[in-house]
């Protein structure tokens, strides 16, 4: 073993602290401690840290490093048949065609990181491939499909416990929200324009702070930008320009991609609101400490338009030259480097099978993306709908029905007290006991967590509480200790009328309500709405699955 590896510790040991900086999107110091792990002598460990070392480049901009190392990482994989780490490869290199303009090709890495990380039966590896499809329909503008996957790798994050991908799969369908309110806007539709901000703005505010939990400053960062621009979007300037004043830059943590994002954010919303001589300051400080041409041509374009806008017609003309140069640079560059990958890919092609077989296997990709598609609309652990699904159903109005949203009672206490297994066929048989104890014509979903909704249809309030005490008794009643011994297990819920509302959201956080009232006022009970002259409630939902002491 060389002497480097013996002096640093094992390689495993390499591997794991390379896995922590990189969760901390420290890429450079992870890069340093995975290439002394890949020159380990076991292969299964050469393979992961070959793995992370593809993706540490990709993070780092270097991506014709990346996908050199990727068609090593691949052999290795192929030679040792370790189907999940493969599976992450062909997401990252996903990621890397995306960049570069190949999107073609990134949709048919994506569909075999699909197909190879769903035949490994590795969760980790289902997600990070789940996770990157989100973001590869994102960026082809395929919302409706962006959605879907980013629903279901967020629902893989929750359970395997990471946080970090939980928040940025949330940050992603914000940005998706925000590409629809642009679109509402653009077909004159203001009203869903508004609507569909402030459904980003509390996705973000969320992504914000689970980043901020979990010490990852550049996803932090990455969504604090994009609240800022959602808040902008919808005309409360001011608050977006104290939100980004209030950001301190930390030059121990901060790399320079993510201080010119931020500079480069702050410039354009202040240029949006009129306020031309600070879009100029903030312009100026981001061309100078852009990391790359790309971020000094986007900050150049910006930065000569508040020149415009503020009349110094001459430092408009002067930054427009700067903004042209840089812009035949990146393209020369971008060229050059297409054509390093082109070459690479070609190689990478080559050792795994022919051309021909290859453009067979992604056309079979393709069909069974229907099948994955289907999925995602159906929670992984219960088989039930999920709330995914629950949107579509409800987006056409609640008028004549009625939402139950039914929590387990004290489920931590069952985790703790009889393990995760427990509490994973715990919610499987609640899942059956409310499918049961429904109409057909009912849908029961897993809306996250511990927590399940119940879309009753063309119903009145005396049907709709009698069905709501049904499923709770039956809950109450069942034999629990047939999954335990000792267990024993109660769900409270919450009940309201799709008529109290013409908005869903509204009726979904009145449900929200009573489903607390009934927890404080001691659980193992239903709360109906009191009398029809309640009074409106502010939609505003916790996040599903969000740890509760309940």
């Amino acid at each position: 073993m060389p002497q480097q590896l013996l002096d640093a510790g094992s390689p495993e040991a390499l591997l794991t602290r390379a896995m922590v900086h990189f969760g901390h999107a420290e890429h450079a110091a992870a890069r340093e401690l995975a290439v002394m792990a890949a020159a380990s002598g076991d292969q299964n460990l050469r393979a992961r840290a070959l793995t992370l070392l593809v993706r540490c480049h990709q993070m780092l901009d270097e991506q014709v490093e990346a996908l050199a190392l990727a068609r090593d990482a691949l052999e290795v994989c192929w030679a040792i048949g370790d189907t999940a780490s493969e599976a992450i490869v062909h997401a990252t290199v996903a990621r890397i065609l995306l960049i570069t303009s190949d999107p073609v090709s990134a949709m048919a890495e994506i569909m075999t990181a699909l197909e190879v990380a769903e035949g490994s039966g590795d969760l980790t590896a289902r997600m990070t491939a789940t996770a990157t499809a989100g973001t590869v329909y994102y960026y082809l503008e395929q919302l409706d499909h962006c959605f879907e996957f980013c629903e279901r790798a967020a629902e893989m994050a929750r359970m395997l416990g990471d946080e970090v991908t939980n928040g940025a799969m949330i940050d992603t369908m914000a940005c998706a929200n925000m590409s629809l309110a642009e679109q509402a806007r653009a077909a004159g539709d203001e009203t869903a324009a508004l609507a569909l901000s402030g459904i980003a703005q509390g996705q973000s505010r969320e992504a914000v702070e689970v980043a901020r939990r979990n010490g990852h400053r550049r996803y932090e960062v990455t969504a604090l930008g994009n609240l800022a621009e959602s808040l902008a979007f919808c005309g409360r300037t001011e608050e977006a320009l104290e939100l980004l004043d209030g950001w301190t830059q930390d030059p121990a943590q901060d790399a320079p991609s993510i201080v010119t994002h931020m500079l480069a954010t702050h410039g354009a919303i202040c240029l949006s609101g009129g306020r031309y001589a600070e879009a100029i300051g903030h312009l100026r400080a981001a061309l100078a400490a852009a990391e790359s041409k790309a971020s000094e041509m986007t900050a150049a374009e910006l930065l000569a338009d508040a020149y415009e806008r503020n009349g110094d017609l001459r430092g408009a003309l002067d930054t427009y030259k700067i903004f042209h140069s840089l812009s035949k640079t990146v393209a020369s560059e971008a060229a050059q480097r297409s054509g390093h990958i082109a070459v690479v890919r070609m190689e990478t092609a080559q050792a795994k099978a022919a051309a021909e077989q290859e453009r067979a296997r992604v056309t079979a990709l393709q069909h069974a993306n229907q099948e994955l598609l289907r999925q995602s609309l159906e929670d992984p652990l219960t088989g039930l709908a999920n709330r995914r699904h629950l949107d579509e159903l409800m987006a056409g109005g609640l008028s004549g029905h009625a939402i139950l949203l039914v929590d387990v009672d004290h489920f931590k206490r069952v985790n703790d007290e009889h393990s995760h297994l427990v509490g994973d066929q715990v919610l499987r048989q609640l899942a059956v006991l409310l499918r049961d104890a429904c109409r057909d014509d009912d849908t029961v979903v897993r809306f996250g967590g511990e927590e399940f909704a119940v879309l009753l249809s063309e119903t009145d309030l005396a049907t709709a509480a009698s069905v709501a005490e049904r499923l709770r008794a039956r809950v109450a009643a069942f034999d629990w200790t047939s999954i335990a011994a000792g267990l024993a297990v109660t769900a409270s819920a919450g009940l309201a009328l799709g008529d109290e509302s013409g908005d869903p959201s509204v009726v979904l956080a009145r449900a929200d309500e009573r489903l607390y009232a009934a927890k404080h006022a001691g659980r193992n009970r239903v709360h109906s709405p009191s009398s029809p002259a309640e009074q409106p409630l502010e939609p505003v939902l916790h996040y599903p699955g969000a740890q509760l002491e309940v």
